[in-house]
């Protein structure tokens, strides 16, 4: 990300200025000089921060503080916008309703991170056989998660393998 280039202390040309304050808010207008003087007088600089018309607005501040907020805002705006993860829920044909209760459990869990959801059930040997029953098992989980999470899609076959993709309601 390309920093945003800032007009410091000596580099702002202009005759007349707003100038603001961090604490005072506004201080007025002014000529540069004056400005310049009293920010040499409170050790701080004056940054442009735009202009208005022909006025041109300079605020007075400490420039390394500045940046320093400044570092600390965008580390935590890179925070709160990570991407969520694929979370992924593997079921078995022949589980019972108490592991079933607990995956369930995981998934809410998941869904509190906002984290995408797949669930797959795989069919081993002899379950092969019984794709109807599976196919069962998996609708009825999803469904139990209705609340919580919805379907992208239908669950699909593939061999001996069922998958589905859930995102989380907002």
């Amino acid at each position: 990300m390309k920093e945003k280039k800032r007009v410091l202390n000596n580099d702002i040309r202009a005759n007349k200025i707003q100038l603001i304050s961090d604490e005072d808010g506004n201080l007025g207008e002014m000529s540069l000089s004056d400005a310049r003087l009293k920010a040499s007088a409170e050790w701080l600089d004056l940054m442009e921060m735009g202009k208005n018309g022909d006025i041109t607005i300079v605020k007075i501040l400490d420039y390394g503080k500045f940046l320093y907020r400044q570092k600390k805002q965008d580390q935590k705006n890179k925070q709160k916008w990570r991407a969520p993860e694929l979370k992924t829920l593997r079921i078995t044909f022949k589980i019972w309703d108490h592991d079933l209760e607990v995956k369930r459990k995981q998934a809410e869990k998941f869904a509190e991170g906002w984290h995408a959801l797949k669930i797959s059930l795989m069919l081993r040997g002899r379950e092969n056989h019984y794709g109807d029953l599976a196919m069962e098992k998996m609708k009825s989980f999803v469904t139990s998660l209705e609340d919580i999470y919805k379907a992208d899609g239908e669950v699909r076959r593939s061999g001996n393998m069922f998958n589905v993709m859930l995102k989380p309601k907002k």
